[in-house]
């Protein structure tokens, strides 16, 4: 077999290849860039498994299956077996460009979180035998769960910037169990958990009793709806993980962002980059300061997702060159806080329109 040695690339004709194939996918309706290709180019050369490839990537999800499939037709990628195989042609052509390989430099200790969960074991044992009847996560709803580590670590970050211990704080959405994570290992004097799923809602309300977790609540909530008088101003802090497309996650914020007191207040929402391009990152920013909220902390890669059971039905799947269920967990968010400089400039008022998808989303 030939090694890659073999194959001459010059550099003028591997940068007029690549900006072919970009060129190419750009009828996609989400931005592409250069710097996007060449950190999908950068995980080709470690990654074989398409789902340890596409979290590497970190690019629309959308983008990298189908700049895939450009190599593949260009004789550069070779899709088999449910692995994805770079040509000799294709490693002379990423070397000519000169894209290293991805690296990584992850804390086995605390998976790349930067937040030790010691202090914590005793809730997270109770917290680990709680959820294991957990309602299973729902594609209506686009639902799928993180980790009880990153729950957890959720919890001991907040714990961390002060924002939930004798705090009262709201759930937006609780499939991820963070309100029980919370009145387990936080001391907060209230955690109200909303969900429109009542599975969810029965589920956190049963905890609650036989724990004896006085301090939570849970009740059924739409973001669609304004939010109730009741919780208007009320909470020092929320926390949400909310679906990915604009108008969903602006929805999901803005209740949070309507449910706090005022400066000082903190929210937390998970980010992909999968789901969502940098220019959306930045649309969601200009949205964060438009509302009097700043950005004070990402943590790339925080939340670490279970594979969820709909994986054949979701949108990625009939864009991916190989179709194999996931074998690890490959679907990663960064964990983002935000804290309220005054009121925010927000009116509480009905959402209309799809929640869940957007050109970007690619798991609904």
């Amino acid at each position: 077999m030939r090694g890659s040695a073999s194959i001459q690339v010059d550099r003028a004709s591997a940068e007029a290849q690549l900006r072919s194939i970009l060129d190419r996918v750009r009828h996609l309706p989400i931005p592409v860039t250069r710097r996007d290709a060449e950190r999908v180019l950068s995980a080709l050369q470690v990654a074989a498994d398409p789902w340890e490839a596409l979290r590497l990537s970190r690019a629309p999800i959308r983008f990298v299956c189908a700049f895939w499939q450009e190599m593949i037709r260009e004789g550069l990628l070779r899709a088999e077996d449910g692995r994805l195989h770079l040509e000799d042609s294709g490693r002379a052509w990423i070397q000519a460009l000169g894209i290293p390989p991805a690296q990584e430099f992850d804390c086995p200790r605390c998976d790349g979180r930067g937040v030790d969960l010691g202090g914590l074991q005793e809730a997270a044992v109770r917290f680990r035998d709680v959820v294991r009847h957990r309602p299973v996560a729902l594609q209506t709803f686009d639902q799928g769960y993180v980790t009880e580590e990153t729950a957890l670590a959720r919890v001991a970050f907040a714990l961390e910037r002060g924002d939930v211990e004798r705090k009262e704080v709201l759930v937006v959405g609780d499939d991820d169990l963070v309100s029980v994570a919370l009145a387990l290992a936080a001391h907060p004097l209230r955690v109200v958990a909303l969900d429109v799923d009542e599975r969810i809602v029965r589920f956190i309300r049963e905890v609650a009793r036989t724990e004896g977790l006085s301090q939570l609540e849970a009740h059924v909530y739409d973001v669609r709806d304004p939010l109730p008088e009741a919780w208007l101003g009320g909470f020092d802090t929320f926390f949400t993980d909310p679906t990915e497309s604009l108008r969903g996650l602006r929805a999901f914020v803005d209740r949070g962002l309507l449910a706090l007191r005022g400066e000082g207040s903190a929210g937390y929402f998970g980010l992909t980059r999968g789901e969502s391009s940098l220019a959306k990152w930045a649309r969601i920013q200009r949205m964060l300061l438009r509302r009097n909220a700043v950005l004070t902390d990402i943590r790339d890669g925080f939340n670490v997702y279970r594979n969820w059971d709909y994986v054949e039905t979701m949108r990625a799947w009939r864009w991916l060159p190989v179709r194999t269920r996931p074998a690890h967990l490959w679907y990663r968010s960064a964990l983002l806080r935000i804290e309220l400089l005054s009121s925010p400039r927000l009116v509480n008022r009905p959402v209309r329109g799809q929640l869940f998808e957007d050109e970007e989303a690619a798991t609904t």
